[in-house]
């Protein structure tokens, strides 16, 4: 039998999920009310709530007056409603793709959610938050990025440590996605997701893999600063800085970014004093640090360790080619929850696959990517 609690979060995730497909349609609670036959708005505003438990019959009804199934609306891995994202994607990506887009990596949101608390049980009341003045300036978020680096012990090169010791230090998963688990629109780099219990960060693994280290970096900074800096839903990361009307928080995530990959400890030591104004010598810098000559052309001439014309010849190179080998699908915290969940017998291998637009044969080569056992059967 569900506990009071159990029940009580139940019946508040299907009000919010009625909330969020009510908007998405540009419903108010009035015409939903008449629609579905509720004597007040009232009623929908207690069920939206989790104040009052909707009934079968009213959810039947609810549901084809918002056209979708009942089972959206009970779905364990469902985060409409309860999730906030907030993208960095191409203007070329249509509102209705990322909409579609961001249903699906919801799923995978739901899914890794749902496994944390059966497998390891609930998040942390706490969770960490950077301090920070009532009007950030752009030197408080270089402060926070070298004080982030350095409490994260990213050492000399952060880069190379940044995604395991953001996992292990923070509990702050990092997914790397692509078009396997449901054809990923050209132009989205990453998001971060933001649940009340749980923090997401999800990231293109087909980019760059200086791209992918900035936008984690930048992902990061959304993490931290979320309830008091909330941002917006979509950001355009292509564009350039001086032609851009780019909004002050983002300003501060990029130089935030900038600073956690670059701190002045590691900038000190790995260039030699004589060669600042050598531009060519830099490009081998920015390799080194695995960031793009760009962000580090900013990054020394903010620091006022280059003049503008070495800044300005430094964006203008180009980094040799990395060695761009992609991250694996998804990551090995989350793989390994999942073998866990489904050997456990807390999901099943045929929901788990659906919630991540997989076959069974395709969850079977996941968990051998990450060397982890098939815990179910196949019809290979």
């Amino acid at each position: 039998m569900k506990s009071l609690d159990q029940t009580s979060s139940s019946a508040r995730a299907i009000g919010e999920r009625i909330r969020a497909a009510r908007e998405a349609l540009c419903l108010t609670q009035k015409q939903l009310s008449s629609s579905v036959g509720f004597a007040d708005r009232q009623t929908l505003s207690t069920i939206e709530t989790g104040e009052r438990r909707v009934q079968p019959s009213e959810l039947v009804r609810i549901s084809q007056e918002l056209k979708k199934p009942v089972d959206w609306f009970i779905d364990p891995f469902v985060v409409a409603g309860a999730a906030s994202f907030s993208w960095r994607v191409s203007p070329t990506v249509s509102n209705e793709s990322l909409n579609d887009f961001e249903s699906r990596i919801g799923q995978i949101v739901g899914l890794l959610r749902f496994l944390k608390v059966a497998v390891r049980g609930p998040s942390k009341a706490l969770s960490k938050v950077l301090r920070m003045p009532a009007n950030p300036t752009f030197e408080d978020a270089w402060d926070w990025g070298e004080a982030i680096a350095q409490e994260l012990e990213l050492g000399l090169i952060p880069s190379q440590n940044l995604v395991e010791h953001i996992e292990s230090k923070l509990d702050l998963p990092i997914l790397f996605i692509d078009d396997e688990i449901g054809s990923s629109p050209e132009g989205i780099s990453g998001a971060m997701c933001r649940l009340p219990d749980l923090g997401v960060i999800v990231i293109n693994r087909r980019e760059t893999l200086w791209r992918r280290h900035f936008d984690v970096a930048h992902e990061l900074f959304h993490a931290l600063t979320w309830d008091a800096l909330p941002p917006e839903h979509r950001e355009d990361p292509n564009s350039d800085p001086k032609a851009r009307s780019h909004k002050r928080i983002e300003k501060l995530a990029d130089n935030f970014a900038a600073a956690v990959l670059m701190p002045t400890s590691s900038l000190t030591k790995l260039i030699d004093p004589a060669r600042f104004g050598d531009a060519e010598y830099l490009v081998e810098i920015a390799h080194k640090m695995q960031v793009s000559t760009g962000a580090l052309a900013f990054r020394l001439f903010n620091a006022k360790m280059i003049d503008k014309p070495t800044c300005e010849k430094l964006r203008n190179l180009k980094l040799p080619k990395f060695q761009n080998e992609q991250p694996k699908l998804l990551s090995e915290t989350f793989v390994t929850l999942l073998h866990d969940g489904i050997a456990r017998g807390h999901v099943s291998a045929r929901k788990a696959a659906k919630a991540l637009s997989m076959t069974l044969e395709q969850l079977a080569s996941l968990m051998r990517e990450y060397d982890k056992s098939v815990p179910f059967a196949t019809l290979g």
